[in-house]
């Protein structure tokens, strides 16, 4: 039998292998990708300071020295080289909350555009994605459930990736710590945080105003993904936890031992924007704890859409 060339076979890999949604250890903060906001006068560089606030609808929050208006485009760039355009979504303002001589600007999604991959392989994906969405609705109606619209426009997002943190929170006798990713810095001291309403730890805490963000290292990925159960819960068993804990520095709540980063937050406001719940909240205490052995040379758990990744293994196929 004639071997295929390496070439071919790398082509035909990327052809079956669709992009995926999923977790990724970088450092922090990412170099991959930058994001830029276009459509008020001059493009601003804008990766520090955008963030997910709702995802039903899609809506993306950004800090701005006043209110925004007409059309915009949130356009997601290769960080190294020439700065290449990988996925584009197209803005459209959605209200916002005035905070002290800024305003905090919503964004509905109007549409996007993926450069990341090829058009027939993009819309295969989608196909099969819309496919699994359905059949996941029919198993269970209860099924927290976006657009598809949203959806395509949160894999754009997604390019760039994101931190995953596990949040403690503790009011009285209740307890609990979970898994976030829509979270992130804002152009103020302002440190945004957003969960489902129907989450219990809402009503936790709102009524503690005080929580520790851990960033744990990325072979404990599993450990995060299984805390993701505690969203239904009001309070937990700490005894249960898959890791060993230590006190957060100001606060003095249970945060992972192997945490890369903790930042204790305070609670400012909050909102309801669609489908989450706002937090609006200032940093009381960012640490950096010492190197631990676990820290997998200091990579953290992001999530990010892998079309970009795909997009480069191609370029090198």
């Amino acid at each position: 039998m004639i071997p295929l060339p390496t070439s071919f076979k790398r082509r035909v890999r990327s052809l079956v292998n669709f992009p995926v949604y999923g977790p990724v250890g970088l450092r922090d903060p990412q170099q991959l990708i930058e994001v830029w906001l276009e459509g008020l006068g001059e493009s601003r560089n804008i990766t520090d300071n955008n963030v997910v606030v709702a995802l039903r609808p899609f809506t993306i929050g950004v800090m701005l020295d006043r209110p925004a208006s007409g059309a915009l485009r949130l356009c997601m760039r290769e960080r190294a080289g020439s700065s290449r355009l990988l996925g584009v979504l197209h803005l459209r303002p959605a209200g916002g909350i005035p905070l002290s001589g800024r305003c905090f600007c919503f964004f509905e999604t109007a549409h996007c555009e993926n450069y990341c991959v090829p058009p027939l392989h993009l819309r295969a994906y989608y196909l099969r994605e819309r496919w699994r969405a359905e059949l996941r609705q029919r198993r269970n109606r209860y099924n927290f459930l976006m657009t598809h619209q949203d959806i395509r426009c949160s894999y754009v997002f997604y390019i760039c990736p994101r931190p995953v943190v596990l949040v403690t929170v503790q009011h009285q006798d209740s307890g609990n710590m979970f898994p976030m990713d829509l979270i992130g810095p804002t152009d103020s001291p302002w440190f945004s945080m957003a969960l489902r309403v129907t989450s219990p730890a809402v009503k936790l805490m709102q009524e503690s105003r005080r929580m520790a963000l851990a960033s744990v290292p990325f072979p404990y990925k599993a450990y995060a993904y299984e805390l993701g159960k505690h969203h239904k819960l009001t309070a937990i068993d700490w005894a249960g936890l898959p890791f060993p804990t230590r006190p957060s520095p100001l606060f003095g709540l249970p945060v992972a031992e192997s945490a890369l980063r903790v930042r204790e937050v305070c609670l400012e406001e909050c909102h309801e924007v669609g489908s989450h719940m706002l937090f609006l909240t200032s940093v009381a205490r960012d640490t950096l704890p010492d190197r631990n052995p676990d820290a997998a040379d200091g990579l953290q758990l992001f999530h990010a859409f892998s079309s970009y990744r795909q997009f480069l293994s191609m370029e090198q196929a």
